[in-house]
């Protein structure tokens, strides 16, 4: 999709969340201008990183598998059945932690990338307990308060720890990933910018079917009902509402 396209498709999301922003805590900024500052930045240039971060990620993601099927063309060219023992080992043991390779790890490799290629390094990311996940560092936050725990007030936007990193606020941008065609789950609904990354692993090989940008609204989570209060509150989406970055038949 083009950029102009992808831009258009999600403002008219944005313009459907508008009565949210404006009635978002706290009321001292005017959080829909924000966002929509955020999107008219964001999502042209995602669009034109999409097919970059497809290749990238899709990369990292094969890369053991990559690695394995190498070593087994070179092993034999090795004279130390010392040293080729060794590696076959260690290749055997690094499998457990492949094993436990999860959409949090994915979301890593898009993060860090996406960090990397911002023009004048004005993206920044959050701790993995907070949202959004990446912020545009030229924002002013200074007028929000410091972050309360749960239970001691109004949860809105916020800022946390010495370096005053902005939570919760909905001019961000979070990254989600979609394995096989999975729902997303999230922690707490919230409105905001989403990139999502779509892909599939199939024997070991993993595909990068799509990248997909939306700004979500309340109206597009469904939010589980907790059976205690202690229960975390679980949420859902689907990519239904989501824009795909990718032209359509492009490899």
């Amino acid at each position: 999709m083009s950029e102009h396209s992808a831009l258009t498709g999600v403002l008219a999301q944005l313009q459907g969340a508008k009565p949210e922003l404006d009635a978002y805590d706290p009321p001292v900024c005017d959080w829909y201008q924000r966002a929509c500052r955020t999107v008219g930045e964001l999502v042209p240039w995602l669009a034109r990183e999409a097919p970059g971060l497809r290749s990238h990620t899709e990369c990292v993601l094969n890369s053991p598998c990559d690695l394995r099927e190498a070593w087994q063309r070179a092993r034999e060219a090795v004279p130390d059945a010392t040293l080729v023992a060794t590696i076959d080992q260690k290749l055997r043991e690094e499998l457990v932690l492949l094993d436990f390779i999860a959409g949090d790890t994915v979301s890593s490799v898009v993060t860090k990338y996406l960090i990397e290629r911002y023009p004048d390094q004005q993206l920044a990311g959050n701790s993995k307990s907070d949202y959004p996940d990446l912020y545009l560092v030229d924002r002013d936050y200074s007028g929000l308060p410091a972050r309360r725990r749960a239970g001691e007030g109004a949860i809105g936007a916020a800022v946390r720890g010495p370096q005053r990193k902005p939570v919760r606020v909905p001019d961000g941008l979070e990254i989600k990933t979609s394995r096989n065609g999975a729902n997303i789950d999230c922690h707490f609904p919230h409105p905001g910018l989403h990139l999502m990354l779509s892909f599939h692993t199939t024997a070991g090989a993993v595909r990068v079917d799509d990248v997909l940008v939306a700004y979500l609204k309340a109206a597009d989570y469904r939010v589980a009902r907790r059976s205690t209060e202690a229960t975390t509150v679980k949420a859902s989406f689907t990519r239904a509402p989501f824009i795909s970055l990718i032209e359509q038949g492009a490899a």
